[in-house]
């Protein structure tokens, strides 16, 4: 026994009249938000541990940061362009910049 599903995801015995025709959105992945720069400014830095929270301008969700990170010292109220990315701790940055 044969099981075929049709465009919609239903599954028949049947199969189906015409084969489905992939268009080019079908093939493109979808835009991920992590992949495009966002803009902030650094809202908490301890100098003695080397870490820091960056709080983005538009969504106000903070993205933690340390200097090894960053690959540079940011200080109190920097203003950044930074991507980041989501971990088990948390967001944390994969590339800043100093605006």
């Amino acid at each position: 026994m044969f099981a075929y599903v049709d465009e919609y995801g239903n599954i028949s015995d049947t199969p189906p009249s015409q084969p489905y025709k992939f268009k080019e959105e079908d093939l493109q992945r979808p835009a991920d938000p992590t992949e495009e720069y966002h803009f902030g400014k650094v809202s908490f830095y301890n100098e003695v541990g080397h870490y820091g929270f960056i709080r983005d301008n538009e969504t106000r969700e903070t993205v933690y940061f340390n200097d090894n990170l960053a690959g540079m010292v940011l200080n109190l109220n920097q203003a950044v362009k930074y991507k980041y990315a989501r971990s088990k701790q948390g967001n944390q940055i994969t590339e800043v910049e100093k605006i």
